[in-house]
């Protein structure tokens, strides 16, 4: 009886433990407002708001690192950080990162920790407007290096420039250039059209042309086992559905 308390003792004990274990998270370096964004040196946005707390509720410490977007995935697929905030499906980053079993085939994953829409950006004169076929957009498409929202159009036969770091980068070029448009989060139109430089020199498509899970992509490098990402993946979208602390973390931005 004695040896069966003490193993049941141990495992209770090593449970908490792993809990505890801190976990490091990488983060776009990019300004993805409001879902990931650097502010003061640190990760900040909604995503990170989502995944904090869902973490905080289960007992783990972590420490989130802003990085060039890129990087971040190098980082996952060296084993140098535990997990990626966010990440959209691919099938290429699947293969060193982990994501949840519907990531794959569902538009939009019970475990996501947001769904995020991308609108179409052109210049004022331009009448164009989006009308559902992906194709008419008018190109080339600018997208930041390395989003996968890029594979996706060309997937589509679109012409992609994604060689600018930002979308502020390419909105710039966008208005340099005068032709061609850009794709982004309305948030981030949202706070571009507000500055000086470009009031009055946008036009925003309203129908959004591509809506996209994002997740907690977890490093197939990281010690965290199967069950502890489930866990994980279970306690975000348990937050996300939270609706007063969405309504709070939300007014943040």
């Amino acid at each position: 009886m004695q040896r069966i308390f003490a193993l049941l003792l141990t495992v209770v004990l090593s449970s908490g433990v792993a809990a505890n274990d801190k976990i490091t998270i990488c983060s776009d370096s990019n300004f993805w407002y409001p879902f990931t964004f650097v502010k003061d040196g640190r990760s900040a946005g909604l995503h990170i708001d989502i995944i904090a707390k869902a973490l905080s509720n289960l007992g783990y410490q972590f420490e989130f690192k802003p990085l060039p977007w890129k990087r971040c995935l190098a980082n996952a697929a060296h084993g140098s950080v535990d997990a990626v905030a966010t990440a959209s499906f691919k099938h290429e980053r699947a293969e060193f990162l982990y994501y949840p079993s519907d990531a794959a085939d569902s538009q939009s994953s019970s475990f996501r920790v947001m769904q995020v829409e991308y609108v179409v950006v052109t210049p004022v004169e331009s009448e164009y407007e989006f009308n559902g076929d992906i194709t008419s957009i008018p190109t080339p498409v600018r997208t930041p290096r390395g989003y996968s929202v890029a594979d996706d159009l060309r997937k589509q036969g679109v012409e992609v420039d994604d060689n600018a770091p930002g979308d502020e980068n390419n909105i710039k070029k966008l208005l340099r250039v005068g032709k061609g448009s850009a794709v982004m989060t309305p948030g981030v139109v949202k706070v571009l059209i507000e500055q000086d430089a470009y009031q009055g020199k946008l036009k925003v498509s309203k129908t959004p042309f591509m809506s996209k899970s994002y997740y907690l992509a977890i490093a197939k490098n990281s010690n965290l086992s199967e069950d502890k990402r489930l866990q994980i993946w279970h306690e975000v979208a348990k937050v996300r559905d939270d609706a007063a602390f969405m309504a709070e973390a939300s007014l943040q931005y």
